[in-house]
């Protein structure tokens, strides 16, 4: 996973300023929308920086921890390449609107009128999965997909 260009763009993502409410402007892409964090969160999201280094009379670039925690940095990485190998960085507007067609709940059905659960019967001949002569009886599958099973002699 290439981590250092990750976090190469989530701090320039960091580094993008809010568009003011007067300009009407959208927020610029990559821009970040945080909910009301902690300090902690902003602590562990920043805790590392970029540094050169002359190795060998080359520059080499590195992220060095500058805090023991970075949790909240690491897990937004690992969601971001997620997102990558699921292609969601190459979705376009179409993309988006049939996402959002698809994810929006559907309303409930009337609580009055509930499907009953079915009885779906198991062959007598079935193995005797106890191999104490026990036969396997039926289950029942719930409107919530919950099922029980039953056994009898």
């Amino acid at each position: 996973m290439a981590t250092e260009l990750l976090k190469s763009e989530l701090y320039g993502c960091l580094r993008l300023d809010k568009p003011t409410d007067e300009s009407g402007e959208p927020h610029p892409p990559g821009y970040c929308h945080f909910p009301m964090l902690g300090e902690e969160f902003f602590r562990q999201l920043t805790a590392e920086h970029l540094v050169t280094r002359e190795v060998k009379g080359y520059s080499k670039t590195e992220w060095v921890r500058i805090r023991e925690r970075n949790e909240a940095l690491d897990t937004r990485i690992y969601a971001r390449a997620a997102a990558s190998i699921c292609g969601i960085d190459r979705f376009n507007e179409s993309h988006w609107a049939r996402f959002k067609r698809e994810t929006i709940a559907k309303p409930e059905p009337p609580t009055d009128v509930r499907p009953q659960p079915r009885r779906v019967s198991v062959s007598d001949r079935q193995a005797d999965p106890w191999g104490d002569n026990r036969r396997l009886g039926a289950f029942f599958i719930g409107p919530d997909k919950t099922f029980a099973l039953g056994t009898f002699f």
